[in-house]
Parts: C-alpha cells; structure tokens; sequence
C-alpha cells in the first residue's frame, strides 16, 4: 500500500481538483484511508483481502473493482466512500502501473517501500499541508515518520508526480474502464 501519507495527500488533492464534488473533506479523507484503517480483524492478510476486494501480500496487488462497486454498502454518492474508492483506485495504479518496476526491485531485494515512505512524509506533509483531525492521528501518527535519508525507490519526483495524476482522475471515466475491463488504460 501507498502510505498513508501519500493517500491523504491524493485526497487532497483531488479535493482541490474536483472543487464542489465533496460535501464532507473530513468524511472523503477518512474513507482515503479506511482500506488500511481495518481493525476488526485479525488475520492482516485476511483483513487487508477483505478491505480492499481482493488478493494483497507477497507480491499480489489485485482489487477486484467489480465486487467493490457491486458491494450493498457501498454508495458512491456518500465521501467516505467516494474516498475509500479513491484509495482502492491510488493502490492499484501505484503497484500495478506507476511503480511497477521499483516493485519489482523491491521485491527481488526483499526489501518493501516503508523506509522510503518515512523518507519522502516530510516532504510530502508540507506541500500538501497535510493536518489531520486527532481521532484519525492517533491511529497513524506512527505511519508517518520522518527519516533524513534519500528514499531507495521511490523518487521525490515521481512520487508528486503520482499524487498529481491520481488527483485528477474521473470517477464516472473509471467506472466505464472497471465495467470493461480495461484498467491498464490510466496514465
């Protein structure tokens, strides 16, 4: 998964993008971070299966879109789960499409992005202004630490340059790719 700060800082800026689609910042980011946030469970893998509909770990990065969208509770026109789509939407791309290759890396090395993402939060943190509401905080404040050292995958650049692109992104357009299959066809 991204961390959590680039998830909230995708949430973000999709908010400044979309100005007037979301009602609830407070309620959009939440769900940005929900798919992670899961507690009731206590098989990790399980629990990261479930929440984000599919198959996570070892290497599996697959959100079955079509389940989500077809899950009852889920409403689109609520901004938790409008956020909750966004971060399905953010993890997918950035492991199966933006930062495929330094996966790879990753991987064969058996290494994994964590120390890169306490590399880039600072930065991360100030351009986007990121501030949090306390109940949230407490919960990943330990996520988002800061390391003084060059990130050994992810570039600064590239990172921004995801966050960007991911702000951008048209639910309605998304949804017509997920109905056809075609979920390669972003960036």
């Amino acid at each position: 998964m991204p961390g959590f700060t680039i998830h909230i800082a995708v949430a973000k800026e999709y908010i400044k993008n979309h100005n007037g689609k979301i009602q609830n910042e407070e309620e959009f980011i939440k769900g940005s971070i929900a798919p992670d946030m899961n507690e009731n469970m206590n098989d990790k893998c399980n629990n990261k299966n479930l929440s984000h509909y599919g198959k996570w770990g070892k290497g599996n990065a697959y959100t079955n879109f079509t389940l989500f969208l077809k899950d009852n509770k889920v409403n689109l026109q609520q901004d938790y789960w409008m956020g909750y789509f966004l971060h399905l939407l953010t993890d997918h791309y950035f492991y199966n499409k933006y930062f495929k290759i330094e996966l790879e890396e990753a991987l064969k090395a058996k290494d994994s992005f964590y120390n890169d993402y306490d590399c880039l939060n600072e930065l991360l943190i100030n351009k986007y202004n990121i501030k949090i509401n306390e109940n949230i905080q407490k919960n990943i404040q330990k996520y988002m630490n800061f390391l003084d050292e060059k990130p050994k995958y992810l570039t600064e650049n590239k990172t921004v340059n995801f966050i960007e692109n991911m702000a951008k992104i048209n639910f309605d357009k998304q949804i017509e790719i997920i109905k056809q299959n075609r979920m390669e066809e972003i960036f």
